[in-house]
């Protein structure tokens, strides 16, 4: 399985900490961190992927545990 995560320079600790989170939950999972950036200094992105299915995208981060269940559920 494979989870990638993309956001945006000020998503970086919660990318890292949802990788954690991610490799704790499955023992068999490959986490790939992707950086973005802008144009802008405002430009905002957070997105989670399981393979290709797109499983969260938003200017914001939500909890752990709520990307955790939408994964679980695309299982």
């Amino acid at each position: 399985m494979l989870v990638v995560i993309v956001y945006s320079a000020n998503f970086t600790s919660n990318a890292k900490s949802l990788s954690s989170a991610v490799k704790a939950e499955w023992d068999d999972v490959d986490v790939n961190l992707m950086g973005v950036y802008g144009k802008t200094d405002s430009f905002s992105r957070y997105q989670v992927q399981l393979d290709k299915d797109l499983v969260y995208h938003s200017d914001s981060v939500t909890d752990n545990d709520t990307i955790i269940n939408l994964i679980k559920e695309r299982l």
